[in-house]
């Protein structure tokens, strides 16, 4: 009798143990993001995420000028990397190089294409509106010098269709940009390679 019990209290005991030991189980841990992977001379980048923007891109400041033209050229990089047109097109009020420049990025990522390089790396942004007329409504103007990567566009097939060299000069970039419903747009961006910068 005595070991009957003794059996009976030791399988309570262990159903007891096993039920907390579930319990103290930790969660499965979410999937982390796939990490990104750089274009190729074979493949496309991959799991490219579009780069965060800031408070200060929001700022009606020469601050925030500022802020938004480095964030743009990121833009721009990213669509470089991805096709996703509409990250461009949504910050673009006019501008039609730019507006044209992306949806022809987004053809050939829609066609099966791909770019390698070609990145803009801005080297610094100097408003050549005075700071102290920076406002809401304002064209407010600027000189932005940026070296590029060279630059490979792949179709399909894999066969290159254009090839830019890397520039050690890099180029200038004038800029116009207006803050209006809350928000900053690119009004007007081309490249003027020999427009003179401001002394530093």
């Amino acid at each position: 009798m005595n070991s009957l019990r003794i059996a009976a209290t030791a399988a309570l005991a262990l159903l007891a143990l096993t039920s907390c030991a579930g319990t103290s189980e930790s969660p499965a841990a979410a999937p982390s993001p796939a990490a990104p992977s750089p274009a190729s001379s074979s493949s496309a980048a991959v799991n490219i995420q579009q780069p965060p923007s800031n408070d200060l891109v929001g700022d009606v400041s020469p601050e925030g000028a500022r802020a938004f033209l480095y964030y743009y050229f990121d833009l721009k990089a990213y669509v470089l990397q991805t096709g996703d047109a509409p990250a461009m097109l949504e910050v673009l009020d006019g501008a039609a190089g730019e507006q044209a420049e992306a949806e022809r990025l987004q053809a050939v990522y829609d066609g099966g294409g791909w770019v390698l390089g070609g990145q803009p790396k801005v080297e610094n942004v100097y408003l050549t509106t005075p700071e102290e007329e920076v406002a809401e409504g304002v064209d407010v103007t600027a000189l932005i010098p940026v070296n590029p990567d060279a630059y490979t566009e792949f179709s399909e097939d894999g066969s290159i269709t254009e090839q830019r060299p890397f520039s050690p000069n890099g180029t200038i970039y004038s800029a116009t940009i207006r803050y209006a419903d809350g928000a900053w747009k690119v009004t007007a961006l081309e490249e003027t390679p020999d427009a003179e910068l401001p002394e530093a």
